[in-house]
């Protein structure tokens, strides 16, 4: 059994409210601060988008971790793919959603791969901060998954997972 001190899962959660202030304030700090905060993120976020890319044939054909503007704002790092279908846009689109259940499996082996003590509980932390905060699809991911035809194609899908799990809570009411 691993046992933890609770004053250290303080430290933890005082170290992501810490680090989600640094964050905020890396917004109005300038390109080079901001671009070189997110860089873990911005790395592990794209390279989830290139991997579901290959596996779903989406064909990569570009990926960048270089700042640049577009229009008002500030693109981090990109992957652009030159076979998006209806098929394969949505899953390349939300795969840094993986990234959550990445957290969740580091999270749970975090201590039996590495112990229990005030640093790795801290690591632990600034490590699912990291991933969570990257698994958040961008406004350009959610443009991509949310074309005409992959509304079309997924929608009905949507709608048999919703019923299956809402099913059971509604039929006890029907009866």
């Amino acid at each position: 059994m691993i046992v933890q001190h609770p004053f250290w899962h303080i430290c933890g959660i005082s170290l992501v409210i810490l680090l989600a202030a640094i964050h905020r304030q890396s917004r109005s700090s300038g390109i080079f601060i901001l671009a070189l905060w997110n860089l873990a993120g911005v790395i592990l976020h794209e390279l989830a988008h290139l991997l579901v890319g290959i596996i779903l044939g989406a064909e990569p054909k570009g990926m960048t971790f270089i700042p640049h503007r577009e229009g008002n704002r500030w693109r981090l790092g990109s992957v652009s793919f030159s076979r998006i279908t209806a098929l394969n846009a949505v899953p390349v689109a939300l795969a840094p959603l993986g990234l959550a259940g990445i957290a969740y499996l580091v999270a749970t082996n975090w201590l039996a791969w590495f112990g229990a003590s005030l640093t790795t509980t801290l690591t632990l932390y600034a490590t699912c901060f990291i991933l969570l905060y990257n698994a958040l699809p961008s406004r350009q991911d959610l443009r991509v998954a949310c074309n005409w035809k992959s509304t079309l194609l997924y929608s009905p899908v949507a709608i048999l997972i919703a019923i299956y799990f809402i099913w059971p809570r509604i039929k006890p009411f029907l009866a």
